[in-house]
């Protein structure tokens, strides 16, 4: 004699399938388009981190150039003493950003989609 019924059957190749879509569906999200937020301190401005470009931003002391090249973000020119900001590596990952403090700037990469395992800092159970 059976434990399980037809029906039983019946629901769990359902649960299975239901289980399975759900995780196909998680898994293979696509990216959204990659966005560099630049802000200043009379503005803000978005930029698409696929297209390549040369950016001039008016800060506190003057023009400051971010170029966007390969899909990074970086700092290329800026009228602050110490420079500190072209010496920061490129940003290109959800969730990075890069400041040229005297003048003013800030920049963000947002919107890249759905965070992958090298996006996560902490984790809480």
């Amino acid at each position: 004699m059976s434990f399980f019924k037809p029906l039983d059957y019946l629901l769990m190749l359902l649960g299975l399938a239901i289980c399975t879509v759900s995780i196909l569906a998680a898994t293979t999200q696509k990216e959204g388009t990659p966005l560099l937020l630049v802000s200043s301190p009379t503005a803000e401005y978005l930029y698409p981190l696929d297209k390549d470009d040369t950016i001039q931003i008016q800060g506190l002391e003057g023009t400051t150039e971010i170029r966007i090249q390969q899909g990074q973000a970086s700092y290329i020119n800026s009228p602050c003493a110490n420079k500190t900001c072209m010496a920061a590596p490129p940003i290109h990952r959800n969730g990075e950003w890069s400041a040229c403090l005297p003048n003013g700037i800030f920049m963000r990469v947002e919107n890249q989609g759905p965070a992958t395992n090298d996006d996560i800092d902490i984790m809480a159970f």
